[in-house]
């Protein structure tokens, strides 16, 4: 009788483990997102253990964007601390409009008469890092302690999660996203149909030693996250104030 085989590359060796056993987040060291990236970073892609940290006036869309890529490449995503009553919330449609295959999304509520504790929300993000390629935490998630989150963004690197954290800055931000200057297209004095919207995007963060920024349609006419042509990026004019950003929710 053949003696047992002792690790994995004896197991594999046999055809007894899949490739997947053998650590394919290891070899594969990164997750791949959207064409639109490619204006901030030259691979389109993020490292496997990174916190992609998404703030400003469009940090959602900018969350579902980074999503999105890995999604269409057939990655799961954990979502946890959006609560029904907050000010920021996860709109499904919108998220399918960007591309995110809601298929494979799995949401976590928090209770709102019995708000998570620092070691529940300890248990849940650990057990979401644990299962998923992508872990999207939302506001309510800046309530865990600051050393939970250490320990939360240390369990995502040793398990090759990717952390987006929205308005959420404790887990600290290997790439910072932020969304300036947002002008919504078709609209006018308060009347009008809004078809897209245009913001800066900013790029910084723990991994990128200068700031990058570039232009995007979020989300273009039609639903699509594109690099806006020179020709319709706003200019600001001297002298003229620039009139305030209203918030725009969808109902539908």
């Amino acid at each position: 009788m053949a003696s047992a085989p002792t690790d994995l590359t004896d197991l594999a060796s046999r055809g007894m483990v899949s490739t997947a056993a053998l650590g394919t987040a290891a070899r594969e060291r990164t997750v791949p997102l959207l064409p639109v990236f490619g204006s901030l970073l030259p691979q389109a892609a993020v490292q496997r253990g990174s916190v992609v940290s998404c703030c400003g006036s469009a940090a959602m869309s900018l969350a579902c964007a980074v999503v999105a890529g890995a999604s269409a490449a057939g990655a799961w995503s954990g979502v946890v601390g959006f609560g029904a009553t907050g000010r920021l919330t996860l709109g499904l449609a919108a998220a399918a409009e960007l591309g995110v295959a809601l298929e494979r999304v799995v949401a976590v509520g928090e209770p709102v008469d019995a708000p998570f504790t620092d070691g529940q929300w300890g248990d849940v993000v650990a057990s979401l890092i644990d299962g998923f390629d992508m872990v999207v935490l939302g506001p309510s998630a800046q309530r865990v302690r600051a050393g939970t989150a250490r320990r939360l963004v240390a369990r995502a690197q040793a398990r090759g999660a990717v952390l987006v954290a929205v308005e959420a800055p404790v887990f600290g931000a290997d790439l910072l996203l932020e969304a300036r200057h947002a002008r919504w297209q078709g609209l006018g004095a308060g009347h009008g149909v809004a078809t897209g919207r245009v913001v800066e995007v900013a790029l910084s963060g723990r991994r990128m030693p200068q700031s990058r920024q570039a232009h995007w349609w979020l989300p273009a006419p039609d639903g699509q996250v594109r690099v806006v042509e020179v020709e319709h990026r706003p200019q600001a004019v001297p002298g003229v104030p620039v009139a305030p950003v209203v918030p725009l929710r969808r109902t539908g």
